[in-house]
């Protein structure tokens, strides 16, 4: 045990070794947006820390906020693809300017809407930015790299989003206490989850200033895609339903659970607000650092071998959360179960977009971000109203979680075992 405890030491400062020189050297543009990922990793950790309870404490019901957390994903879902064709016609520095800006005045909308239209409202606008933002990551990154540094990259972009999310929670935890006592009011109050996410918006709109700076070069023509029908731009369509298979089930798996874990750890274990900003910051440092020593995974075993093995493994963790009778056990299993089944997604990433040419990124990076919210739509909603039955509860919820990441596990492997074993082995002779 204390020699596998050495090896994943070891493992994890080689990590960090391999990021401090890589970091050095990837291109200005690349380096800028990374610096808005920075940003928005602690808007989107704050956000995903008191949304939720925003809502519920202004009196809606459990329902309305399935509702909520499935319509920006609904968006995404029936816009991912016109969202390529667009990102393919502004550039992508256009298209972040463009989301930045939608999702800084959607998260103020949520603040100051006081009506539940315009809050679906609002949460429409969030799933239009989510749509241009998730399309256009991908191709830049491609575009902004070269293949000895695409997994660190890919890995810098999701681990260090991640990582930074650990100063969100954390501090985010006690940003109700210190609103809550400014304005006299409540901790738990509207009043003082509503100040708490200012604070999102303010990042929201900070995120802006990298992307201004960024140097976008023009495309040739053999890198635009040929047609605004997705279809047409796509040279094996076999190839993509194996890459969009699996995304869906991890999708669907993972939004009928995730989006509620504060409220399954306040409902399970009556934690403060406090506690659970420490809880989920934790798992935030814990699942970044993780993220950034994947890229040594690949190396050692392979992008898909390594994507497999690790999220596998984290599924006897999942289960230990969902019925852990006390907070400690469940806590350590969250922390680890989420390191686990995280750090190999930015390798999947950077694995698809290799397989297509450079004309196809964009059509190809819709339809992954479709298949991923296709879940992300679909799960809340129905979480939302299991959640609300009075025989159902967590458990179940866990059990189905978990059957949807092993089957996609398994898929990932039949799919793009020998394809990513037959490709390192050109690399390596190559």
């Amino acid at each position: 045990m204390i020699r596998l405890a050495d090896r994943l030491i070891y493992t994890v400062g080689q990590g960090f070794a391999r990021y401090g020189r890589q970091l050095r050297g990837f291109s200005p543009n690349a380096r800028l947006y990374l610096i808005s990922t920075v940003i928005l990793g602690l808007s989107f950790s704050l956000n995903q820390l008191f949304f939720n309870l925003y809502i519920v404490s202004r009196g809606y019901s459990r329902d309305f906020l399935g509702e909520l957390q499935s319509m920006p994903n609904l968006i995404a879902l029936f816009g991912a693809i016109p969202a390529g064709s667009v990102v393919d016609y502004i550039g992508r520095k256009r298209a972040f300017v463009l989301a930045n800006v939608m999702r800084t005045a959607a998260s103020l909308g949520i603040i100051l809407a006081h009506d539940p239209w315009l809050l679906r409202l609002s949460m429409a606008t969030a799933g239009v930015a989510g749509a241009l933002w998730m399309v256009s990551g991908a191709p830049f990154m491609m575009e902004n790299s070269t293949p000895k540094e695409r997994n660190a990259l890919f890995s810098a972009n999701f681990g260090l989003q991640t990582l930074v999310g650990f100063f969100g929670t954390l501090i985010g935890g006690y940003l109700p206490t210190l609103f809550g006592g400014l304005m006299s009011v409540d901790i738990e109050s509207p009043q003082a989850y509503a100040a708490t996410l200012g604070v999102v918006v303010a990042l929201s709109a900070l995120s802006l200033l990298p992307i201004f700076m960024i140097q976008e070069q023009p495309r040739p023509a053999a890198g635009q895609a040929r047609s605004l029908l997705p279809w047409r731009n796509i040279s094996d369509p076999g190839l993509i339903v194996r890459i969009f298979v699996p995304n869906i089930l991890i999708s669907m798996g993972a939004a009928i659970l995730i989006p509620y874990m504060n409220l399954f750890f306040k409902d399970t274990f009556a934690v403060s607000d406090t506690t659970l900003g420490g809880l989920f910051a934790v798992s935030a440092i814990v699942t970044g650092t993780a993220t950034l020593a994947s890229p040594v995974l690949a190396d050692r075993w392979g992008r898909i071998r390594a994507l497999v093995m690790t999220q596998l493994t984290s599924i006897p963790f999942l289960l230990i959360i969902g019925f852990a009778p006390v907070l400690w056990i469940a806590s350590l299993a969250f922390w680890v179960r989420a390191a686990l089944m995280n750090m190999g997604n930015p390798l999947y990433n950077a694995f698809a977009m290799e397989q297509v040419t450079e004309r196809e990124r964009a059509t190809v990076s819709g339809l992954l971000g479709m298949s991923w919210t296709i879940g992300w739509t679909v799960g809340p909603y129905l979480s939302g109203y299991m959640q609300a039955q009075p025989n159902i509860g967590f458990r179940p919820i866990f059990l189905i979680t978990c059957s949807l990441y092993i089957v996609a596990a398994v898929l990932v492997r039949v799919f793009f075992q020998q394809m990513d074993d037959h490709q390192r082995a050109e690399a390596h002779t190559g």
